[in-house]
């Protein structure tokens, strides 16, 4: 199986929408492709992993600006479609945003809900560690 890993563009929209459904986000074309838009306007870059010219996996990378943190890498949004994982997709898809991220930053991180525990061993099998855990609360903006 020959995987090909390259940046997000437009025509992969339909299939980023099918792989967010599967992460429990429900966006259109139009909606994903503004959010692509935005996490590059802040500096940010969104890959894909495409098998036999099907795209099977997306990843995001982030750079993050906290006034306590610092300046971090963080690796957002990793989905691989559910009848591909498994195969090294998710890994190859981490390998790219890390490669990414590592001229820019000292430090990447991953956050993963808590109900995701086989998230939490695939992070810790390639490095991470648990830092802290966090309750995210939010407020709709007026």
């Amino acid at each position: 199986m020959q995987i090909i890993y390259r940046a997000y563009t437009d025509r992969d929209a339909p299939a980023l929408v099918r792989l967010m459904a599967q992460l429990g986000y429900e966006h259109s074309e139009t909606t994903l492709a503004s959010n692509v838009r935005a996490v590059r306007q802040q500096g940010g870059e969104v890959f894909v992993a495409e098998v036999a010219g099907s795209v099977l996996g997306c990843v995001s990378a982030i750079i993050d600006v906290r006034l306590a943190e610092g300046v971090k890498g963080e690796i957002v949004s990793l989905v691989v479609s559910e009848d591909a994982r498994g195969q090294g997709l998710g890994k190859g898809l981490m390998r790219e945003a890390e490669a990414w991220l590592s001229g820019n930053v000292s430090a990447i991180r991953v956050r993963a809900n808590v109900l995701r525990e086989s998230s939490h061993r695939f992070y810790a099998s390639l490095g991470y560690r648990q830092e802290k855990a966090q309750a995210v609360l939010i407020k709709m903006a007026d």
